[in-house]
């Protein structure tokens, strides 16, 4: 996905003469073509990790899955929301993660939680990077860094139950590669929002994503069976619960590494 703009370069689309004419008028601003900068040359905050505290987490993931390249930083940097790219395009020093990572499993982000508790480090869950809530915003709080932990690594089809329509998939699966995987084998995801070419299993689970065909198939959280959430602490295995109840609802936690979803027969 663009680092500026939603989608991908060879989607892009332009206003007709007709409607940038119409929009000058009602705003009463002249017509111009939009700039799109290099992202070479966007200013990012430098990052705040500690020489050591990059050595612990490449000691955990391997070198190569900790990266601190700038153009993975851009792009790990907030959502898809008007303000977000808005902010993109500002020319003032834009805030990115100090670094990020990419585990590969449910033990390894265990393990990255963990560590990131015991260094101070903040974390922020990165799955398609389609968030228009603010919740991919590398806020630090009283941490001294912040990382994404980019799940893309934690993709595929684990298992599919086809007498209960259950299917177990991994956080970091993309709606089109879900609806590939089920529909090899004659089911559907049923869940299409806008996001869908982009956005991620895990990330529908958390934000209780709905979509256009949500008053067919229900919303999102409504197909979750029971989800399995790593914490600083150990894990979190949740099964399903009534849709309102007092308290915290755990379901909305950013993450879950491995859950269970009731699929629909096409």
């Amino acid at each position: 996905m663009e680092w500026d703009a939603w989608g991908v370069a060879e989607k892009r689309q332009t206003l007709s003469p007709q409607v940038k004419a119409l929009l000058a008028s009602a705003l009463g601003i002249p017509e111009r073509e939009p700039v799109h900068r290099d992202e070479s040359h966007v200013t990012l905050t430098p990052s705040s990790l500690t020489d050591a505290q990059h050595a612990a987490l490449g000691g955990l993931l391997g070198a190569e899955h900790v990266s601190t390249d700038h153009g993975a930083r851009l792009r790990h940097s907030g959502g898809k929301s008007t303000p977000d790219l808005l902010r993109r395009r500002s020319t003032g020093v834009q805030h990115a993660p100090d670094a990020i990572v990419y585990p590969a499993s449910h033990d390894e982000v265990s393990a990255l939680l963990a560590l990131c508790e015991e260094q101070g480090i903040a974390v922020v869950p990165f799955g398609g990077g389609t968030s228009v809530v603010g919740g991919l915003d590398p806020e630090r709080g009283a941490f001294g860094a912040v990382i994404a932990i980019d799940l893309r690594r934690m993709s595929g089809l684990v298992s599919l139950d086809e007498v209960s329509g259950t299917a177990v998939l991994l956080p970091g699966t993309t709606g089109p590669e879900a609806e590939e995987l089920l529909g090899a084998q004659g089911f559907s995801l049923g869940h299409f929002p806008q996001s869908f070419r982009f956005a991620s299993i895990g990330g529908f689970a958390a934000t209780r994503s709905s979509g256009q065909a949500s008053s067919g198939y229900g919303r999102f959280d409504a197909m979750v069976d029971a989800v399995r959430i790593a914490t600083p602490r150990g894990d979190l295995n949740l099964g399903r619960a009534p849709r309102r109840q007092p308290g915290r609802i755990c379901a909305s936690s950013s993450w879950a590494p491995k859950a269970h979803w009731a699929s629909s027969p096409r």
